[in-house]
C-alpha cells in the first residue's frame, strides 16, 4: 500500500493539530506528530525525510511559520502550505517574502486541504524539474471582493488606478482591489512591474514593443508619461528588450 507523503505539521493548537493529522491519514498520507514551534521543526527537518509541510503561521516561540517557510526556501526543496486564521495585510505581506505552494485559511474543510496538497505536489514536481531556477516571490495575495485571492505575478499584464480601487489585469481576467496602485507597485517593482503613468503600471515581461512615448502589451498600446520615460528605457535595456 502506498504510504503517501511524509508530511510535517507545524501547529501549536493541539486540537487543530490532531484534526489535521487525522485528515491527512484519511487522505492516505503519513503525517508526523504535530510540532508546536519553529526551532523544534527545523531540528526535525534536519533529521527526517519530509515531502511536504503544513505550517501554521502564529505558533509558540518567537519565530513564526513564515520564518520556517524562509528556512525551507533556503535549505530544502520540499513544498509547504501556510495555514492561518490571519488574513490581514501585514500577514499577507510577510507571506509574500516566501514561496509557499498554497495558503489555507482556518477553519478549512477536508476537501480544501486535499486540494492544497495536490497543488503543492504539482508545484513541488515542477520545482524539482528546474533545480537551478530561482523564483523570487512569484505571487501576491490581494483582497478582491472581501476574499483573499492569490495572483501569480507572471500573469499580470498591467495595473490601472480607478479612483479608490486598483484594477489588476491578468492574462485571464480583471481583478479589482482596494489596495492602492502605489502599494502594489512598491510591492512588485522588483518583480518586473513598473509605473509608466500616474494611473498605470505594466509588467515588463509582457511588453512586446515600445517607443519613446508608448509601450505595447498584446494588442494594447499605453502612453508613457515623460517623467517615467528614462527609467522605463533603462529597465527595458536591462531586461534585454532593446
Amino acid at each position: 500500500m502506498n504510504p503517501g507523503l511524509k508530511i510535517l505539521i507545524l501547529e501549536d493548537d493541539a486540537i487543530i493539530g490532531e484534526s489535521i493529522h487525522m485528515h491527512l491519514r484519511s487522505l492516505g498520507h503519513t503525517p508526523y506528530p504535530p510540532i508546536d514551534n519553529v526551532e523544534a521543526a527545523v531540528s526535525f527537518i534536519g533529521r527526517n525525510k519530509v515531502d511536504l509541510a503544513i505550517l501554521d503561521i502564529q505558533v509558540n516561540g518567537h519565530q513564526t511559520g513564515i520564518d520556517l517557510g524562509q528556512h525551507i526556501d533556503e535549505h530544502h526543496r520540499f513544498p509547504y502550505v501556510f495555514l492561518t486564521a490571519f488574513t490581514d495585510d501585514r500577514t499577507l505581506t510577510q507571506v509574500n517574502t516566501t514561496q509557499p505552494a498554497g495558503y489555507l485559511v482556518k477553519p478549512f474543510r477536508r476537501s480544501e486541504l486535499k486540494a492544497a496538497i495536490s497543488l503543492a505536489q504539482l508545484k513541488g514536481t515542477q520545482k524539482k524539474k528546474v533545480p537551478n531556477q530561482e523564483v523570487i516571490n512569484p505571487h501576491i495575495f490581494v483582497n478582491v471582493g472581501g476574499e483573499w485571492e492569490r495572483i501569480d505575478v507572471r500573469d499580470i499584464l498591467y495595473l490601472e488606478s480607478a479612483h479608490v480601487y486598483t484594477e489588476i489585469h491578468t492574462t485571464e481576467a480583471k481583478k479589482v482591489t482596494r489596495k492602492s496602485m502605489t502599494e502594489l507597485v512598491n510591492e512588485l517593482q522588483d518583480r518586473g512591474i513598473m509605473r509608466i503613468h500616474r494611473s498605470r503600471a505594466v509588467n515588463l515581461t509582457h511588453v512586446t514593443r515600445f517607443s519613446k512615448q508608448t509601450v505595447h502589451i498584446r494588442d494594447l498600446e499605453f502612453k508613457v508619461s515623460s517623467s517615467f520615460r528614462q527609467a522605463l528605457n533603462e529597465r527595458l535595456k536591462a531586461a534585454g528588450k532593446t
